[in-house]
């Protein structure tokens, strides 16, 4: 979102979808000067959307980054494929232990960004994905409490009840099964939790079923915050939440395609988790992804 997210997870990075996600990308103009490298390895671009000739993308997708409690590893991994004209939403979530390659050497692509920060795993999703990456977005833990909380929170079912103590990760999820209003602090206990202390408690399916959750609150935000009483607010958010982030994103791009997220519901956004599964090798756990498969969910599921 490991820390989830999937810890963050989709949240995290729909938190921040909704509110800089917006920003479309001008893909004739823009596409080729997209990514640039910084001294500290950020990735940024070159912005011209206040141009009056600019014509709205056919897709514009944005790789959502959720850092751990050391700000190193990518526990959430998340891309976004939107079309601005149809006003639908695609989300692809990327397992943190996906088994990659990198120098030659097998690595999990959670330790991409440790190795050659957002440039690297960009190139590696792109990649795996075959869709060219306009936008990043990276977020820590207080930076999305911060913006849940700025949101008003988000009301979500919880499955059932969930209970776990970490404090080497300092986490402690405490949240009642049933609908309820869920703060910052409680939905990022959401989105981080896989399992209890105990043998047998927390999801059936492991990780798969924490990144089903993150994908449903992702959704549940989404329907309830993109609101004009809410968008209003975006621009003044995302200043604030720019301290805890790091993006590609710029005020001006969200502030020029608002309009184009005002009507998007729960039935407009689709979410899928890369193919693959889960294997034991060389004494560590990886999920390991189809790649046909891949190709053929992007194919006939995702706007190109």
């Amino acid at each position: 979102m490991r820390r989830a997210i999937l810890y963050l997870t989709a949240f995290i990075a729909i938190v921040f979808f909704i509110d800089g996600i917006r920003a479309i990308f001008e893909i004739s103009e823009l596409g080729r000067q997209r990514i640039e490298s910084r001294n500290n390895n950020q990735v940024r671009k070159n912005s011209t959307i206040s141009d009056p000739a600019v014509t709205v993308p056919a897709v514009v997708n944005t790789l959502i980054i959720g850092y751990d409690e050391e700000g190193v590893r990518s526990d959430v991994i998340l891309l976004l494929n939107f079309s601005p004209v149809k006003g639908k939403l695609n989300i692809l979530s990327i397992a943190r232990d996906t088994r990659i390659y990198s120098a030659g050497k097998p690595e999990k692509i959670n330790a991409l960004t440790a190795i050659g920060g957002e440039r690297l795993l960009i190139k590696q999703v792109e990649s795996m994905t075959g869709l060219p990456v306009h936008y990043f977005f990276t977020l820590n833990f207080k930076g999305f409490r911060q913006a849940i909380d700025a949101l008003g929170g988000v009301v979500y079912n919880v499955p059932f009840n969930m209970d776990y103590d970490d404090p080497l990760q300092n986490l402690h999820v405490h949240l009642k099964a049933g609908y309820q209003t869920l703060n910052g602090k409680k939905a990022e206990q959401l989105v981080r939790y896989r399992k209890g202390n105990e043998y047998g408690q927390g999801y059936t399916d492991g990780d798969l079923g924490r990144i089903k959750a993150q994908q449903e609150f992702v959704k549940a935000l989404i329907n309830q915050k993109v609101k004009m009483k809410y968008l209003s607010k975006i621009p003044d958010i995302f200043s604030i939440l720019k301290k805890n982030m790091n993006t590609s994103i710029e005020t001006a791009d969200i502030n020029y395609y608002l309009k184009y997220v005002r009507n998007i519901g729960y039935d407009d956004i689709k979410a899928y988790t890369i193919p693959g599964d889960s294997k034991y090798m060389e004494d560590l756990w990886y999920f390991v992804y189809d790649r046909k498969a891949t190709k053929k969910l992007i194919r006939d599921n995702f706007f190109m």
